[in-house]
């Protein structure tokens, strides 16, 4: 969303490389499925990617990756999987942790005449930190709100006044996620280093001047900005000794939040192709038999995105049945009528 992304980041827009994502899911007649996923941005942007794009499979995958100028990289891998089990089986083992999850379904329902096709792909991601209850801040119909607002369909839907004051409410729901996840990590150290007393004590008077810094800290360059906020109160020599005995939770707290920062700037395009003639769709964007969604990117985090279609395929014996039907008829009808002039 654009007042995420102006408001809510907590480092320089300007120090991430921002990545296009598109995705297209093709379902063929006999229920495979040809998967391929384009990444463009610059190479180091591809390569610490969280999306999830193959790892573990590759012998499954082609994937080339070429200069496209001003140091951006394409990146696409394509790969056919025989059924939605085996694409599934793909999306597990390639998933990050964190990362972007990705689970599909598929299911066909055969008709005398037709054949349908029912297929669903889910897209999400975890929040980074404790599980905090949005409620007091803003309801999830708020939240639904503000974040339809920000589309092309929804724009305007807010005035204001209320889209500002919501903004507000969510941007100290995010401060309050960030300082309670990081207060994890520094209580564990506090309880490994013997400091648990003097961690408790600041939390409990400088909870506040702690959230600022937290909110000034650049997660990309792991800079312990809250360590000089503590040293006004404890002794560098204790936060040295706390940060090392909890050093390995203090790199995931960053990297929790580095990767929220880098599925928000992300730019994604997801496209599913379906047999036959589409019947439904949650889609936006349909032309043809290929669906397209466009979603803002913190919907990932908040209930995900799903791209769900339904499609039918008629069968071509059918077709000859209701040809020779047709023509029994007609015959039928001749004759009767023949049979009438005759008399």
């Amino acid at each position: 969303m654009k007042y995420l992304k102006a408001t809510i980041l907590m480092i320089p827009l300007l120090m991430v490389s921002c990545l296009e994502v598109e995705t297209t899911s093709k379902v063929n007649i006999d229920g495979s499925i040809e998967r391929t996923v384009q990444l463009k941005g610059s190479a180091e942007s591809i390569s610490e990617t969280s999306f999830n794009i193959p790892r573990h499979d590759l012998t499954l995958w082609q994937i080339t990756q070429d200069s496209v100028g001003d140091d951006k990289y394409l990146y696409r891998a394509a790969a056919t999987f025989e059924s939605v089990d085996a694409l599934n089986r793909s999306f597990k083992i390639n998933t990050n942790n964190p990362g972007v999850q990705i689970i599909a379904t598929l299911a066909l329902k055969e008709g005398f005449f037709f054949t349908r096709y029912f297929y669903s792909e889910k897209i999400w991601a975890d929040l980074p930190g404790p599980d905090l209850p949005m409620e007091p801040y803003l309801s999830q119909t708020e939240l639904e709100s503000l974040i339809e607002n920000e589309t092309e369909e929804g724009k305007g839907l807010l005035d204001s006044v209320e889209a500002a004051r919501l903004e507000a409410q969510w941007e100290i729901y995010m401060e309050q996620l960030v300082l309670e996840d990081f207060i994890i990590e520094l209580r564990e150290g506090g309880r490994r280093s013997g400091f648990s007393a003097e961690v408790e004590n600041m939390i409990k008077e400088n909870s506040d001047s702690l959230q600022k810094a937290l909110n000034t800290t650049n997660y990309y360059d792991e800079n312990p900005v809250w360590k000089s906020i503590m040293e006004e109160y404890i002794s560098s020599d204790i936060i040295d000794e706390i940060h090392v005995a909890n050093a390995e939770g203090f790199k995931a707290f960053y990297q929790r939040w580095q990767f929220f920062e880098e599925v928000l700037v992300d730019d994604y395009n997801f496209s599913v192709e379906m047999p036959g003639v589409i019947r439904k769709t949650s889609a936006p964007d349909v032309r043809g038999n290929r669906m397209s969604w466009e979603p803002e990117t913190i919907s990932l985090f908040f209930g995900g995105i799903s791209l769900d279609a339904e499609s039918s395929v008629i069968k071509h014996w059918s077709l000859i049945i209701a040809g020779l039907l047709l023509l029994l008829t007609l015959i039928v009808t001749v004759a009767g009528f023949l049979r009438h002039r005759s008399r």
